[in-house]
């Protein structure tokens, strides 16, 4: 008796060990599909100032790159967003490349402005790059390839491209007019410069807008203010304060502009942005200095029309 009793025991130890490895394992698999990224197309809204993710079930990883380009050319659900592409701009065709895809546009491609072609180019990239066997995109135009304005090659596109600093992937971008303040000829005074921006929308204004000064001045815009190699450490806006923490290139690779012009470029470009007000600056969080001989950090500075070129 004591064995048959053993016996059942033993096997519905048995099962049970069974099911609860089938249950975990189906657990963990359902888990694992619940991780995975959101896939769809990404569109434009309709004033074409943001791309805009519309997840689509008919889309994982292994969508071949024609499925995916028809997508692109497919009419969203969503009456705020758009096509991206095949309204002004057509595909002639594609080539596949070893872990990558080449894209030829046609010549109106040239036509986009400069803040639409980038969203463009962005919602095409991220939404082929979700093929598994595409790890970066290319562009043509008429068989040449894609360049920036200064005729440098774009070249291979990857989700690098279009991540954000916080390294999630960016389902939206905004596009803002902003104004920069780059010093005059004579180094004395700000010659005001407007630029059109297209950033993330999980990506901070303020942070964009002092890269683009630290940058510097295109041909024709005024002259730099800060060394190209300045670091920002950190900026954050609190109470309609920007707090701006700098590395220490700012005070120890001078560029040749009035202390006042320096200043000021960064408190007015960044006095400009809405919510802000007031700037303080910091080199490596320190504000117990000078920035140059006269002029304190750890004042809070306000901005400053009278050494801007009314010109």
């Amino acid at each position: 008796m004591k064995k048959n009793i053993l016996k059942k025991l033993n096997i519905i130890f048995l099962i049970s060990t069974v099911l609860i490895f089938m249950l975990s394992g189906c657990s963990q698999e359902a888990g694992e599909e619940a991780g995975k990224d959101t896939y769809g197309v990404y569109y434009l809204t309709q004033d074409e100032d943001q791309i805009i993710l519309e997840p689509d079930t008919s889309i994982n990883g292994k969508t071949g790159i024609p499925e995916l380009i028809l997508a692109l050319q497919n009419d969203p659900d969503d009456v705020h967003l758009k096509k991206t592409m095949g309204s002004d701009v057509m595909l002639i065709n594609y080539r596949m490349e070893e872990k990558g895809v080449n894209l030829n546009f046609e010549d109106r491609y040239r036509d986009m402005s400069k803040s639409k072609e980038v969203l463009f180019r962005a919602a095409v990239v991220q939404t082929v790059l979700q093929n598994d066997a595409v790890n970066f995109v290319t562009f043509e135009v008429n068989g040449e390839p894609l360049t920036y304005d200064n005729g440098e090659e774009v070249g291979g596109m990857t989700v690098n491209t279009f991540i954000d600093d916080a390294g999630d992937e960016i389902s939206s971008y905004n596009k803002k007019t902003v104004k920069l303040y780059f010093a005059n000829s004579a180094g004395t005074g700000l010659k005001m410069v407007e630029r059109e921006l297209v950033y993330s929308s999980n990506e901070s204004l303020e942070k964009k807008v002092m890269e683009q000064l630290i940058a510097g001045p295109s041909p024709n815009e005024g002259y730099a203010t800060i060394s190209p190699d300045t670091k920002i450490n950190t900026i954050v806006v609190k109470n309609g304060i920007c707090y701006v923490s700098l590395d220490s290139s700012l005070i120890d690779k001078p560029i040749d502009v009035s202390e006042e012009t320096l200043l000021y470029s960064i408190v007015n470009t960044l006095a400009d942005l809405p919510g802000v007000s007031k700037v303080q600056i910091s080199v490596n969080g320190e504000t117990d200095r000078v920035l140059r001989s006269t002029l304190s950090l750890d004042e809070i500075y306000s901005f400053n029309k009278e050494i801007v070129d009314s010109d």
